[in-house]
């Protein structure tokens, strides 16, 4: 990711959005989930339009950090999706 201008942060797609719109979630993924479901679904989470990063929180590795634009999405439908994809997660804090 890279700032811009004051107000707005470009993900790695060169999509610029908002930074006043932006939230951080951490979502808590089971362990026990099967570890290639769980990469595939992040790798999903980091091609969304509306997903800025998804990345796993440094020393946590059941924990993902989100950063996503909160007009376009929210925490819960995002884990709603993991779930969907086969993967125990929770929504821990946003």
């Amino acid at each position: 990711m890279q700032a811009s201008t004051e107000n707005t942060l470009r993900n790695d797609a060169g999509i610029a959005r908002d930074l006043r719109r932006i939230c951080l979630a951490l979502v808590w993924i089971n362990a026990e989930s099967a570890h290639e479901r769980r990469e595939e679904a992040i790798a999903a989470l980091r091609m969304r339009r509306d997903v800025l990063s998804a990345e796993r929180a440094q020393g946590k590795a059941n924990v993902v950090m989100l950063r996503f634009d909160r007009s376009c999405t929210s925490a819960s439908d995002i884990v709603l999706e993991l779930r969907r994809a086969g993967v125990a997660a929770v929504l821990v804090g946003c």
